[in-house]
């Protein structure tokens, strides 16, 4: 193994155990409905009987189980990858917007209304952002936040577009 591969927990891997004896257990009852449909008819009958029956879709619904199983006791041990942490250092400002959205925002004194052109305003100044965090808190009467502070500017303008 490279040395920056891990398990956390080695002791899941004895779940293995558990894929033989699916397979067994799979087989037993394969070989018990095949001996129990015998006893209700003979093969020319049972042929006719179950014809939407079909024994390779029944060999891969099995097989599907034992790969869940084995997926899920790797799973289990808790593989990890590159598992050293890393120290980011992130420079940038965080900026929080209050916006008023009360309905003295819609009067048309700036074009095309104070709300839209606060959009612009708002537009404008993430264009010239580079790393920082933006956050946007509502209000009209009850402040909310809309935004909390995040660098995915493209939910801001989401955010935005919806105030």
């Amino acid at each position: 193994m490279e040395e920056n591969f891990r398990l956390d927990n080695y002791n899941a891997l004895w779940l293995l155990w558990l894929l033989p004896f699916l397979i067994g257990l799979y087989g037993y009852s394969f070989y018990r409905k095949q001996q129990a449909l015998r006893q209700f008819a003979d093969n020319e009958i049972l042929q006719r009987i179950n014809q939407n029956v079909s024994r390779k879709r029944q060999i891969g619904k099995a097989c599907l189980l034992l790969a869940v199983v084995a997926v899920i006791v790797v799973a289990l041990t808790g593989p990890a990858w590159n598992p050293r942490p890393e120290k980011i250092q992130r420079r940038g400002r965080d900026i929080v917007i209050l916006l008023d959205a009360s309905r003295s925002m819609l009067a048309e004194d700036i074009k095309p209304n104070r709300l839209a052109r606060a959009r612009l305003a708002i537009s404008d100044l993430m264009e010239v952002l580079q790393g920082d965090r933006i956050g946007i808190i509502a209000f009209a009467g009850n402040a909310v936040v809309k935004c909390p502070l995040t660098q995915d500017y493209g939910f801001v303008r989401m955010v935005l577009a919806d105030i």
